[in-house]
């Protein structure tokens, strides 16, 4: 591999993170990744797959660095165990793009067939999945996430944001293929037909739900507590006081507290949230640690006159518990993180009932699995994200989990609460764009009215089938082709 070609896929790697919060230069995206694809289009199997890895890691080593700084600053791992399990992690991750290099290579690759056009989306898209579910996953710089808020906002609450994912890696290589072959695609009128169908399917914008008449108030409450203090106990009525101190002036129907407001195990005989909190509501949603016979859990609680509980389902792996227990504990024991012997909470659970409206409560991680997200035509609801961002420090991370957060307002036409520790809390609307926030670092309240919504987007009934489904029709016929190609 050349210098030249080497600078060239550092460079598209690092135009991808750009193209991401906090610098959110969407166009950027298209840059890479015809970058990426017309280099491995002029590249043997062995070099397309030695520049795919290369993009994959300059993506994590960037977009990703900030998971060194969790490990680092919270995990008591010491400077050089934080390295090594930070760059095993970015290594894990960009080997998925070897699959990329793999199949889709100037062997294998034909400009003038629809399903080579399509291989690249295909494949892309795939490995977008793979690293979002395998090993706990990681769904974190889908490429469709840094395209909300422009002409593909209609196409989110259809197909999801991988479906926006492969739509701009088809149009990514389409233009490749134009500098690559000298125009020569412009030609093949079946992918002509394919662009300005996908380009007037843009323009189709619906609401796919309606508004209810009846609105409440509510506020979030945004504490700003470090996560080197929150763990320790002589903290803990300070952090009760801060509580106290914010909740003090407001006059709403809802408060808002973050993921696990207290660092101690929540017992319904408990007065601090009754007795100080509920004084200014008459109710209180509240992130708390919750015992139930021998489990812990990572919970929401809907305090009024009754109790209602939902317990994390998607746990972060080693920040709540330790993958592979039998091999992984003594890394554990060496990270030492409070609280990260945590159980998950059942698959199928109740959401909120408030007053007339459903809450759906997605807590932290969550927020990154769509599936989590139950909606129906019957019940009025919003979507409810309670978190705690100060694991990450003053990163990128507490951006990019927002951007995911706005993605699942559009494809679920929500509006959305979004309470986080140590920010970036948010009210969003149901077309994600955040009508107020609290900015990372600070403390405060929002605090405002909101409607809920009922009714079915496409993508709330279907999910990400019709795009598995699409990715599956293409690879099969493109592998298809190259058997007989050999």
């Amino acid at each position: 591999m050349s210098l030249k070609v080497l600078i060239s896929i550092i460079l598209a790697g690092i135009l991808y993170v750009l193209s991401f919060p906090p610098f959110n230069f969407k166009f950027l995206i298209y840059i890479s990744l015809i970058i990426f694809i017309s280099l491995i289009l002029k590249q043997s199997k062995n070099n397309a797959m030695i520049s795919s890895f290369i993009y994959g890691l300059t993506i994590f080593s960037l977009g990703a660095s900030w998971i060194f700084n969790s490990i680092y600053m919270y995990g008591n791992a010491g400077i050089v165990i934080s390295f090594i399990i930070t760059l095993i992690f970015i290594l894990m991750q960009s080997s998925y793009f070897l699959i990329i290099g793999f199949f889709v290579n100037r062997d294998y690759f034909e400009h003038t067939n629809i399903f080579s056009m399509l291989a690249p989306a295909s494949f892309i898209v795939l490995v977008e999945f793979i690293r979002s579910y395998f090993f706990t996953g990681f769904p974190w710089l889908i490429i469709g996430y840094s395209q909300i808020h422009t002409i593909f906002n209609s196409m989110y609450p259809l197909f999801g944001s991988y479906f926006v994912s492969f739509i701009t890696v088809f149009i990514s290589t389409f233009l490749a293929t134009m500098f690559v072959y000298k125009k020569k695609s412009i030609h093949n009128k079946p992918i002509l037909i394919s662009i300005i169908l996908i380009l007037a399917i843009f323009q189709y914008n619906k609401s796919w739900v309606e508004d209810s008449n009846e609105i409440f108030s509510f506020a979030i409450i945004q504490p700003n507590i470090k996560q080197n203090e929150k763990f320790k106990a002589s903290n803990l009525n300070e952090i009760k006081d801060r509580y106290i101190s914010l909740s003090r002036e407001v006059k709403t129907e809802l408060i808002i507290m973050p993921e696990t407001a207290l660092p101690t195990v929540y017992r319904s005989s408990s007065s601090f949230y009754r007795d100080e909190i509920l004084k200014q509501s008459n109710s209180l949603i509240s992130g708390i640690f919750r015992k139930d016979k021998n489990h812990i859990f990572n919970s929401m609680l809907l305090l009024d006159k009754t109790e209602q509980f939902y317990d994390k389902r998607h746990l972060v792996p080693f920040g709540e518990y330790t993958p592979l227990a039998s091999m992984l504990a003594p890394l554990a024991n060496i990270l030492a993180i409070p609280m990260s012997t945590l159980s998950s909470g059942g698959l199928d659970q109740d959401i909120f009932t408030f007053k007339s409206f459903k809450l759906i409560p997605i807590i932290c991680y969550e927020s990154a699995y769509s599936s989590l997200i139950k909606t129906n035509n019957d019940d009025y609801s919003v979507i409810v994200n309670l978190s705690n961002d100060s694991w990450f420090g003053n990163s990128f991370a507490p951006h990019q989990h927002l951007q995911i957060t706005q993605v699942r307002a559009i494809e679920f036409q929500r509006n959305l609460l979004r309470a986080a520790n140590t920010g970036i809390s948010a009210h969003i609307n149901k077309h994600g764009i955040i009508i107020e926030k609290l900015n990372y670092n600070t403390s405060g309240v929002i605090q405002s009215d909101i409607i809920a919504t009922k009714g079915s987007t496409p993508f709330s009934r279907f999910g990400d089938y019709p795009v598995l489904m699409l990715i599956f029709i293409v690879i099969v016929f493109y592998l298809a082709r190259i058997k007989k190609h050999d």
